[in-house]
């Protein structure tokens, strides 16, 4: 009788170890079908060329043909991840997560690309270290139409969605929780190379109450290209209204005297419970120092809920770069896809 009391006890106690910890496998399949044509800009080059010359030698391409492919990740990045936690007492838990994206139309996949980090989160909130994505990409897409995917206006159109760090890698970052609506986030992601000076710089303020979300961040990335600092500030809101959810963001990169400004409006119109669609319309526009070039773009896509883990979407998107009233840059896509989340 007693050593079945010691047993029974052992395994109480196991049974409590073990729910004090948990780790969690999950991920996203996504692929798509469609036509796109032209390529997408190197925008980080383009916003420091001042000639069409220049724009194309940065790797803009004008024209070409429509090609039919199949591509990963048109809603959501494919990826295959694990987290976890652990209960150390007092309200601590320790955290970690291993997330690596994967190219679903031929299986690739290049280590914990995406995210890799350990940390520690409490009432206080969230301290992480490693390969995390930034303070900004946290809030960055937050009000981009067409679900902030391949199909969204804002594609390849505007700069500060194009060019800010979004994975530097060796990153501090802290998150701290809801207070009233407001949150916020800081991340410094170090260079480790004492000859330069391109350390990663991000902060982040959220709002979010009933039908109103608003985000404000801004990054800098130090020594860029021998130049002074890369600065990018970024705000971005949404309204619901019940029959349509409306969209605006804005957005400035600025390097030396170069300077681009972006703006993008959006709507997203729920059809049904499980049917909505989003329409976009973006533009960004380069100063003279910049090139003095213009980026427009349209998008509208549909998105419909198989269930609660796998949706169908659809959707068309197209841009266009002009430089003096000359276009040098265009790129398009129709595409047909399906996500799974598990």
């Amino acid at each position: 009788m007693k050593k079945s009391l010691i047993a029974l006890a052992v395994l109480a106690a196991s049974g409590a170890a073990m729910a004090q910890s948990s780790v969690t496998i999950y991920g996203v399949a996504d692929v798509w079908v469609g036509s796109q044509k032209g390529t997408a800009t190197d925008f980080r080059a383009a916003a420091e060329a001042t000639t069409p010359a220049e724009l194309l030698a940065a790797g803009v391409s004008v024209g070409g043909k429509s090609t039919t492919k199949m591509g990963s990740g048109g809603l959501s990045g494919s990826r295959i991840g694990f987290k976890g936690t652990e209960d150390l007492g007092g309200g601590l838990k320790a955290v970690f997560k291993l997330e690596q994206g994967i190219n679903l139309t031929n299986g690739d996949a290049a280590g914990f690309n995406r995210q890799s980090y350990v940390g520690l989160a409490g009432g206080f909130g969230e301290v992480t270290f490693g390969g995390t994505w930034t303070a900004m990409d946290d809030v960055m897409g937050a009000s981009n139409s067409g679900f902030d995917s391949a199909l969204s206006a804002s594609k390849n159109v505007l700069v500060a969605n194009a060019v800010y760090a979004d994975h530097p890698g060796s990153t501090i970052k802290y998150v701290s929780p809801s207070f009233g609506g407001f949150s916020g986030g800081f991340s410094y992601s170090m260079d480790g190379d004492s000859a330069v000076k391109e350390d990663v710089t991000d902060f982040s303020l959220s709002y979010a109450n009933g039908p109103i979300a608003a985000n404000f961040a801004y990054q800098t990335q130090g020594d860029v290209s021998g130049s002074d600092d890369l600065k990018i500030t970024a705000l971005n809101g949404s309204y619901d209204l019940g029959v349509a959810k409306l969209l605006a963001s804005y957005g400035q990169t600025k390097i030396d005297a170069a300077k681009s400004t972006d703006y993008q409006f959006g709507v997203d119109v729920p059809l049904s419970s499980a049917l909505t669609l989003s329409a976009g319309y973006a533009r960004s526009k380069d100063n003279a120092a910049a090139g003095d070039g213009k980026r427009t773009g349209y998008g509208i896509a549909a998105g419909y809920s198989l269930s609660k883990r796998t949706t169908a979407y659809a959707g068309f998107r197209t841009s266009n770069m002009k430089v003096a009233g000359v276009k040098v840059d265009e790129d398009r896509l129709i595409a047909v896809g399906l996500r799974h989340t598990f």
